[in-house]
């Protein structure tokens, strides 16, 4: 797997062709896809230290449920106000984390991990269903997180075959130039 300090730099030279994998896995079947992506997330989730990657934690902004800002705060030993005031900003009518990196993740790991948002313990997604519905955000998150980067690789090895035939059927039909992988 990819060390999280190479993730940006590798991105950036498959960026383009993640985006076009990304329309191609859109005609996949979707239970298929969904059954490779849980099934790589579990395996290489158990061969990552998550917390020492902390990718995440640097520049994802989560947004937090009510559940989460009484939960967080309560821990703080906060008031729900005290805890928003100091920490967290409202963004589209939401309220996410107020700075990047996390105000939380320390070089020991996140301090408030056991109380951690509903959205960072879910985050990337990958162990759910409907992937096919969170394909952009997945693209997006090859960049972040050195597993969904993983998995979007072992996804083109599996369907190696056939998204080449569908980058030549894109090119011959003038939607896309070809390019070097």
């Amino acid at each position: 797997m990819l060390a999280p300090d190479k993730l940006k730099e590798k991105f950036k030279k498959v960026s383009k062709e993640n985006w076009l994998f990304r329309t191609f896995l859109k005609g996949q079947e979707p239970d298929e896809l969904d059954r490779l992506v849980n099934e790589m997330h579990k395996e290489l989730f158990s061969k990552m230290d998550c917390v020492a990657c902390s990718n995440c934690c640097k520049t994802i902004v989560p947004v937090l449920k009510n559940d989460d800002i009484l939960r967080i705060a309560n821990h703080l030993e906060l008031s729900a106000d005290e805890f928003k005031k100091n920490y967290l900003k409202e963004m589209d009518g939401k309220w996410v984390i107020g700075a990047r990196p996390c105000p939380f993740l320390k070089k020991q790991g996140c301090e408030i991990y056991d109380y951690r948002p509903e959205n960072c313990k879910e985050y990337p997604y990958t162990h759910k269903n409907e992937i096919v519905f969170r394909l952009i955000n997945l693209v997006e998150n090859c960049e972040v997180c050195p597993i969904v980067f993983e998995i979007f690789e072992r996804l083109k090895k599996i369907y190696k075959d056939e998204f080449k035939e569908y980058k030549r059927q894109m090119v011959a039909s003038n939607i896309i130039r070809p390019w070097k992988s």
